[in-house]
């Protein structure tokens, strides 16, 4: 809402309708308005009207002017707004009321009688499902709907999209007609009941602990290996049997108006039967051919399904390693897609060494992998469309990382934890017992994990100082050598006013030559310009962060802007003046953009907030987010892409890419474990290191390694016992060491850091550089006298400038490539069209992001649509005779499909 989104560039729903030249019923928007409901007074009410409102009168004034509804239903989600209910509080005309056995999830018994009455009424009923979090659909299931689609939170002006994508065309510049489909795939697995998730008995912590005790078994790992076990055999419902009467969309699914076939391509695929090395690259190569009526785009999936061996290594049995979007197809066109992937991406992490083999680390077991192209997580496209590759006896042993060659071991697992207690809580008396796919999933939880019982271990863990660098002595300060990073422009030092921009102040200009040299992580001018620095600058750099990093006169380092995220930048964080701020898009949130399944619009985002940054004086961008989906019940779900690592990756390290070539760095968030929607302040968290690395740290890593992410946000909560800001395993080990990031890590908001909290003399030590402090007040602050805290400054201090400097050398050498070089990545074959990169800060306000056609319920309804016959258009005339065919069509398929569900339903009895 107001956080992102100008007033003057908000188009809402019924705009967007107008827009699109359809009326609709005023009368009864009117209705609404003059009987307001009650204000909210909880974030959670549910303010809606009921049954009753709706007077034989209205409905009948309704039923003249259309025969089509739409039910907009809606369900919010927030930062800080405390986690999804397990009941309803309704707010109606007639008062409020609560429903405890409907969860907040859930659809209303107003909304359930508001769609029969709509299917009572009116010969089309759509539903728009406007949700922060998935919601339970089950409605959906019987003969009320005709047709839903999911739109999710759609920023600023993306609901533009909607009516388009409901009557199937768009019209161009020309006033011409163009047909369009959706093309979006849910991002995660729909349910039909909360508790079938294993993760819903520990969603919210207890005390000030949680645990991840469904281990790597969530979301559609934990659905679809399920149902491999058998686990749901006994699921006989109205619904259907086995995971049919469980699961109502599986991850990745999504409609389209028209076909696709696919045909897997030799040319740079290895064979079937292939025996893999540590290093064979795989790529798989598809054919994608429209085969409808109608132009669209496709999603292609690529799964690996892996051996499973009983009590052996826990592994899920459908895990995505792949996906590509086609650009749009026109019908009877082509389009050849290369989904790449290697072995380590598919390998498993054996922290506890249960195969017994004396690794303890990245594997792949002995055996067959299936490869599988598959429309969702679910269902294959046909069988033809697999492969099977084989690892030789004694496996594949990853001791070194393939990328960076660094070494990978346990970092917080057994008698070597970090600060001696092992993130899966085991040493502190924490619930042992983590879901295994041994015995068909024999110990699913069914009630809260117990609290640790050992609190003096834990406290002493949370107050741990890395020790490592307690032999350092006072680093070389305040000797200066005449390096600037800015200077005047006749290459004069620049006074502490200039590189603050205070009034007055005079113009700079980068010294490129010593950036250039900069660039170079190990450059030995480094030590020079550090040299240059007191160590009161060098603390103060560090602790003195939050929206900005500040200007240092010893090294001629000027004042620079950060702005909050991740839906566009955040307006009420910072005061640069409504000019800039007009300039600013508000995008849709992070699970709509997911929901895409489109990594060159991930990337095209980020380009656009690089120029949108450039032209409005930005540097750092807090974002995009990638902590996942554990439950559809944390309230902060909506700034995140997905519940899949890789999803999540990929799409953040394309936008990640596309920021940093037009010079924005940003912000990767919150490293990690920082799953819970209220801000999890010194909340504990545990989980076996197999999930943290296969899961949590996915998308990270891959942002990292793929994206060139030279930026990462730190997180409230503890890994285990340890404030993420001071988890030393996860921010130098992992991140830096084995993973090869070079840049900042930044704190989430601090205000104080004293003990427990986000400690400095902490932080500094195990691998954080910069305070996001924008009070300026610290319990705790780094001692300028001190050698280890000066010490540790220097080295933050070498990655905050580093951050800076990488970013504009990237942005500089990306500039002057010729635009034919620029990025060929998104270039497609057999002559399609080619999306031209975004040059301009205003284009993002024309994207009409594609939203999933997928499904979804909510808080209120109007009755929109006048009867197509009766639409004026102004672009052109329709023949009424078309129409009628359509109108007739469309009753002929509601029949059949009516048939279809009444024979389902007579299997179900019988």
């Amino acid at each position: 809402g107001s956080s992102t989104i100008n007033q003057n560039k908000k188009v809402t729903l019924l705009q967007a309708l107008k827009k699109f030249n359809v009326e609709y019923n005023e009368t009864l928007i009117n209705s609404y308005k003059s009987k307001p409901l009650s204000k909210v007074e909880k974030s959670y009410d549910m303010v809606e009207y009921s049954r009753n409102f709706y007077t034989q009168d209205m409905i009948d004034q309704a039923k003249n002017y259309s025969n089509t509804a739409i039910m907009v239903l809606s369900r919010t989600g927030g930062e800080n707004m405390g986690e999804i209910p397990t009941s309803q509080t309704i707010v109606t005309e007639s008062g409020t009321s609560t429903d405890s056995s409907r969860t907040y999830l859930d659809t209303t018994v107003h909304e359930e009688a508001l769609m029969k009455l709509l299917r009572e009424n009116f010969e089309n009923v759509l539903v728009l499902v406007n949700t922060a979090n998935n919601m339970h659909l089950n409605v959906l299931e019987g003969d009320d709907v005709d047709a839903a689609l999911f739109v999710g939170l759609s920023g600023q002006s993306s609901a533009t999209a909607i009516p388009e994508l409901l009557w199937g065309y768009k019209l161009n510049d020309k006033g011409e007609k163009e047909l369009l489909s959706p093309s979006g795939k849910v991002t995660d697995i729909y349910s039909y009941e909360p508790d079938t998730q294993p993760s819903f008995v520990n969603r919210e912590k207890q005390s000030n602990h949680i645990q991840y005790v469904e281990d790597i078994y969530y979301g559609y790992k934990w659905y679809e290996t399920a149902d491999a076990e058998g686990y749901w055999g006994n699921i006989d419902n109205q619904y259907g049997k086995g995971y049919d009467g469980v699961v109502q969309f599986p991850f990745g699914y999504g409609l389209s108006y028209t076909e696709f076939e696919w045909k897997i391509v030799d040319d740079g695929t290895l064979p079937n039967g292939t025996v893999l090395s540590k290093y064979s690259p795989i790529e798989v190569k598809v054919e994608v051919t429209n085969v409808g009526e109608y132009p669209g785009k496709d999603v292609v999936e690529l799964y690996v399904t892996p051996p499973y061996y009983e009590g052996g290594i826990e592994k899920a049995h459908v895990n995505l390693m792949a996906f590509a979007k086609t650009t749009t197809l026109n019908p009877g066109e082509t389009q050849y897609l290369t989904l790449k992937f290697n072995p380590y991406d598919m390998a498993s992490y054996d922290c506890y060494d249960k195969n017994k083999n004396g690794n303890a680390r990245w594997e792949l077991e002995e055996g067959d992998y299936e490869v599988k192209l598959m429309t969702d997580s679910h269902n294959m496209k046909s069988e033809e469309l697999k492969l099977t590759y084989k690892v030789p006896e004694g496996g594949l042993k990853f001791n070194l990382d393939p990328k960076t060659k660094q070494i990978v071991k346990n970092r917080m697992t057994g008698d070597t934890a970090y600060a001696g207690v092992p993130i899966d809580g085991s040493t502190v008396g924490a619930e042992e017992n983590y879901l295994s796919r041994k015995g068909n999933f024999a110990n699913v939880p069914t009630s809260h994990a117990k609290t640790p019982t050992n609190s003096s271990e834990v406290n002493r863990a949370a107050s741990y100082y890395n020790s490592m660098y307690d032999s350092a002595t006072m680093p070389t300060t305040g000797v200066d050598s005449g390096l600037r990073l800015v200077t005047l422009e006749d290459g004069s030092k620049p006074a502490l006013s200039d590189l603050k921009g205070e009034a007055n102040a005079r113009p700079l200009k980068i010294n490129e030559e010593l950036f250039e040299d900069l660039s170079k992580y190990n450059s030995t001018t480094w030590e020079t310009l550090l040299n240059q620095m007191t160590a009161a600058e060098l603390t103060d750099l560090v602790e003195l962060g939050g929206f900005r990093t500040i200007a240092v006169e010893s090294i001629g380092k000027p004042q620079v802007l950060d702005c909050d995220g991740p839906a566009g930048f955040n307006q009420n964080v910072m005061n640069i003046g409504p000019e800039k701020l007009s300039q600013w898009t508000a995008y849709p949130s992070e699970t709509l953009i997911g929901c895409t399944w489109n990594a060159e619009l991930a990337y095209r985002i980020g380009l656009s907030m690089g120029v949108e940054a450039s032209a409005t004086g930005i540097s750092g961008w807090y974002a995009p987010g990638v902590n996942l989906h554990r439950s559809p019940y944390t309230a902060r779900n909506f700034e995140y892409y997905s519940e899949d690592g890789v999803l999540s990756g990929k799409l953040a390290a394309e936008t990640i890419r596309g920021a940093k070539h037009n010079g924005l760095y940003c912000y990767l968030k919150h490293f990690v474990l920082s799953e819970p929607g209220p801000n999890p302040s010194a909340l504990n968290t545990w989980v076996t290191e197999q999930n943290l690395r296969e899961n949590y740290l996915k998308p990270f890593e891959i942002a990292v390694k793929e994206g060139g992410a030279n930026a990462i946000m730190s997180a409230f909560n503890r890994v285990g016992a340890n404030w993420a800001g001071a988890s030393y395993p996860c921010l130098t080990q992992i991140l830096r060491t084995e993973w090869g990031f070079r840049g900042v890590v930044l704190t989430d908001w601090t205000q104080g850091g004293g003990v427990g909290g986000m400690n400095p003399g902490q932080g500094v030590r195990a691998g954080n550089d910069l305070w996001l402090n924008p009070n300026q007040v610290n319990n705790a602050p780094l001692s300028d006298t001190n050698p280890v805290d000066v010490y540790c400054a220097r080295k933050s201090a070498k990655n905050i400038l580093y951050t800076y400097i990488d970013t504009y050398v990237s942005a500089k050498k990306y500039a002057a490539l010729p635009d034919d070089q620029k990025d060929d990545r998104y270039n497609v074959e057999v002559g399609i069209k080619v999306v031209e990169a975004v040059d301009a800060w205003w284009i993002p306000l024309l994207i009409g992001i594609d939203v999933a056609a997928a499904a979804g319920l909510a808080l209120w309804a109007i009755l929109v649509l006048r009867k197509q016959e009766e639409q004026k258009l102004v672009t052109e005339q329709v023949d009424p005779l078309e129409i009628k065919r359509k109108k007739l069509q469309a009753k002929i398929d509601k029949l059949v499909a009516k048939v279809e569900r009444l024979k389902r339903n007579l299997n179900n009895l019988n």
